[in-house]
């Protein structure tokens, strides 16, 4: 739900020219690392956007819903003019629908033909309140700076809830030689669908389609890069091959046994001192890794291991034995057919815990119509540190499926998307089902949704949300949201009515948001995707009825200045407040 979110707040956003200022997740969201992966990378192209003249497809598919298709005939097209001298132009593209167009718009630019330097410095704090009267503060830094063919990042990161000045320190360089690119620092490594290394791993879900016959490692941008690399990486393209050798020392979190054996490593990220730190560095990761992989025009096939050893002897009890020692080895094979519509992926890999893994991604485009399905599985002996499954206890054998069918012509759009999972938490076939209908009238967009919720041997929950976005200028843009949530054997419900409105005040953009939530019963959670001033968007949750207001500035000062203001308040009934405020510096 939350990416499904995520995505309804970009398209609001991208429709004024402000639309990098985002807002900060809150406190009361659940959310996991993977969906705060996912708003970290939305940001960090907001701040660093794709230039089109240069990007190659797999540079523009670090945009998480733009499919592999759609990149290749973007590159297509503009190889076959030699240049784009506007983002509009996009709209000639084959398959470029008006939606895709707007959403893809804000991450792209078109840069100049000659540049000696760019960057960004970004700045940013935040606090909130919650309704004992604690307040937790939050504090976000980056660097990011291009000079010719050489790239260096830099980022420290501290989270609500940290005792310690900063909880996430990381710095990197990357430079291109040639045909060659050599990274230093730290930096995360993927390979075929991510089940041996994956950067990041949501990636590899059917949301972005393609898999990757080329390596691919990048410097870390986010705090929540899960078990990210320190070290040094080459990548190389000789004809049609891509290689890939890397090494890394680094230390690792841990939740520890009383024996002080390890339970499981803690993949790096929000944290909070008290619960998950008694085990901070607690272990040493020795760790090696090779790739190689053929690309050719309709087909394409890999290969990556790797090796780590650490200081600690592994010995988790609910893991069915998965990695016991000192040292483990983890293989896989993967390959990719395209042919005309459609791409298909595949991938199997192993570990020394005798486990085995696979995923098969199949999907199929076209002008009027697109097809994604995404099956996984592994066992439980299964575990790559780096990869797709990271996890140690409770594991049990996994399948896990993804699928999403859809329908548009002219104004007109279809869907239906669900997933299901069979493990050791969820249980759960299916565990989602939605159903999405949309029309465009004019300068109205209208969406319903209707959708189904499974886990486990909880009560299913039946879904509807109705959304009306009206365009009513060029700078003017407002959102009515209407959501029903209810359990089917239950008298709980939870009920939303939202208003969100962007408006563009020549160099600044006004982001409001005020929504009334109504739940009665226990086993209900509301959420609201506002706009803001900080990110992308932000989460609002609540377990109980509430009344929330926000209001975001985001101000242009100069030609590389930018300043964002955010500030929330919610009654439910005692009064919480949130606040936070962004300054950033760049050069494109």
């Amino acid at each position: 739900m939350y990416v499904t979110l995520c995505l309804c707040a970009l398209l609001v956003s991208s429709s004024s020219g402000y639309g990098q200022f985002g807002s900060e997740l809150f406190p009361e969201s659940p959310a996991t690392e993977g969906d705060v992966a996912m708003q970290e990378q939305v940001e960090r192209l907001l701040e660093r956007r794709i230039d089109l003249n240069r990007a190659s497809t797999l540079e523009l598919l670090a945009i998480p819903w733009l499919n592999s298709f759609l990149a290749y005939r973007i590159v297509a097209a503009r190889d076959s003019v030699g240049r784009f001298e506007s983002v509009e132009q996009l709209r000639r593209v084959p398959g470029m629908t008006e939606g895709t167009f707007e959403a893809l718009r804000p991450f792209l630019r078109i840069g100049s033909r000659r540049q000696a330097w760019t960057g960004s410095v970004v700045s940013r704090a935040g606090s909130d309140s919650v309704q004992s009267g604690a307040v937790g503060l939050r504090t976000f830094d980056r660097l990011n700076l291009q000079l010719g063919q050489a790239r260096v990042s830099a980022l420290a990161e501290k989270d609500r809830g940290e005792t310690s000045a900063f909880d996430f320190l990381s710095a990197g360089t990357e430079l291109r030689l040639g045909r060659a690119r050599v990274t230093l620092g730290d930096f995360t490594a993927g390979f075929g669908r991510g089940l041996v290394f994956s950067a990041p791993y949501w990636r590899s879900s059917f949301l972005d389609g393609a898999g990757r016959t080329e390596q691919n490692t990048r410097l870390v941008n986010s705090a929540v890069e899960d078990s990210y690399l320190r070290g040094g990486a080459v990548e190389a393209t000789v004809g049609r091959w891509n290689v890939c050798v890397l090494g890394s020392y680094a230390g690792r979190d841990a939740r520890l046994n009383e024996d002080g054996t390890v339970e499981r490593l803690v993949g790096s990220g929000v944290h909070d001192d008290s619960a998950a730190l008694a085990g901070r560095n607690a272990v040493r990761e020795a760790s090696g890794g090779f790739g190689a992989g053929y690309h050719g025009s309709t087909a394409g096939a890999g290969f990556a291991a790797g090796y780590s050893r650490y200081s600690r002897t592994f010995a988790p009890a609910d893991s069915g034995n998965s990695f016991i020692g000192g040292e483990l080895f983890a293989a896989g094979v993967n390959a990719e057919f395209k042919l005309v519509h459609y791409d298909l992926g595949v991938e199997m890999a192993g570990s020394s815990g005798s486990g085995l893994a696979g995923a098969v991604e199949l999907n199929g485009d076209w002008p009027d119509f697109d097809v994604r399905v995404s099956l996984r599985g592994r066992q439980a002996r299964f575990f790559a540190p780096h990869g797709r499954w990271s996890s140690l206890t409770e594991t049990a054998d996994r399948l896990d499926a993804s699928g999403r069918l859809a329908w548009r012509h002219g104004g007109s759009g279809v869907s239906v998307s669900g997933n299901t999972y069979r493990d050791f938490a969820f249980d759960s076939v299916p565990a989602k089902l939605d159903l999405r209908l949309g029309q465009e009238l004019g300068g109205l967009n209208v969406a319903l949704t209707l959708g189904a919720r499974y886990r486990a041997e909880l009560e299913r929950q039946r879904t509807a949300r109705v959304e009306l976005r009206a365009r009513i200028s060029h700078a003017t843009t407002t959102q009515l949201i209407l959501a029903d949530v209810y359990p089917e054997k239950s008298e709980s419900r939870g009920v939303m009515a939202a208003l969100l409105l962007t408006q563009g005040l020549g160099r600044a953009e006004l982001d409001l948001a005020a929504a009334r939530l109504v739940i009665s019963g226990p086993g209900v959670t509301m959420y609201l995707h506002e706009p803001g001033a900080e990110r992308i968007g932000s989460s609002y949750s609540t377990g109980v009825s509430a009344w929330r207001l926000s209001a975001g500035c985001g101000v242009r000062i100069g030609e590389w200045l930018r300043l964002g203001l955010k500030a929330g308040c919610a009654w439910k009934p005692q009064a919480t407040m949130d606040g936070a405020a962004q300054l950033e510096l760049e050069k494109r």
